[in-house]
């Protein structure tokens, strides 16, 4: 399992489609939209920059994710899948390994947005409040990993990789990355609380300011994991009955 699981990262990473899409794009629409909005604050008492960079790193690793899916979709065509079924590799550590993939491309993101906002422009927090906001959307990411397995598993290779990005998009847009959900109009603010994208920015721009995590992002970020895994595990078993 640590073999698979280094050989897919490694594969990841040598992907300059990934390195694109969801490592160069975040810091560009950081850097793009943090000039265009400056430094002044926002409702929650927070900077306009923090904001930013929050979200724009949410949607990088949101991004990395769910784009794992295409993977699994390709694998599953090719039989790579079944292959393994006939290894001593049981069917939970192949989705556990999934998994972990999926979490470990979403860092490149974060990490990369946090030093571009600390060195570009100037964002100064304490190192444990960094190390704070890092972990929570780290942490915030695990919904996406289900849900990007679980576009692996439902879609084709052919519509895997435009079912991820429609995906990535409408938690993007309408969890409030994109526009603060504070914008939105009452019904689109209701749904963005539904979603796990909005409450993963949330909580970690709570952590600025010390704040606890809101339950009811923890029950809604819960919730979607728990389904997406599950549905994902019930297309897996599916999968092998037919094998």
């Amino acid at each position: 399992m640590g073999v698979l699981l280094l050989a897919e990262v490694r594969r990841m990473l040598r992907s300059p489609r990934f390195l694109i899409f969801t490592v160069g794009f975040p810091v560009v629409y950081f850097l793009i939209f943090s000039g265009l909005y400056g430094s002044g604050d926002t409702p929650d008492g927070g900077t306009t920059t923090v904001y930013l960079m929050v979200s724009m790193a949410a949607f990088g690793a949101i991004s990395a994710a769910v784009s794992t899916g295409g993977r699994v979709a390709l694998e599953r065509q090719i039989g790579w899948n079944r292959q393994l079924r006939l290894t001593p590799l049981p069917g939970w550590a192949y989705l556990a390994e999934k998994a972990v993939v999926a979490m470990l491309v979403a860092l490149p993101a974060l990490v990369l947005v946090f030093l571009v906002a600390g060195v570009v422009k100037g964002v100064d927090l304490p190192a444990l409040v960094w190390l704070r906001v890092f972990l929570v959307a780290w942490i915030g990411v695990l919904p996406f990993a289900a849900v990007g397995l679980l576009v692996g598993m439902a879609a084709t290779a052919d519509s895997a990789q435009g079912m991820a990005t429609v995906t990535m998009l409408l938690f993007s847009l309408l969890g409030g990355l994109f526009v603060p959900a504070f914008l939105l109009p009452s019904t689109l603010a209701t749904i963005a609380r539904l979603l796990p994208s909005y409450w993963l920015a949330d909580a970690a721009r709570g952590q600025v300011t010390s704040a606890a995590v809101p339950l009811q992002g923890l029950l809604v970020c819960g919730i979607w994991l728990f389904v997406a895994g599950g549905l994902t595990i019930w297309r897996y078993r599916r999968d092998a009955v037919r094998v």
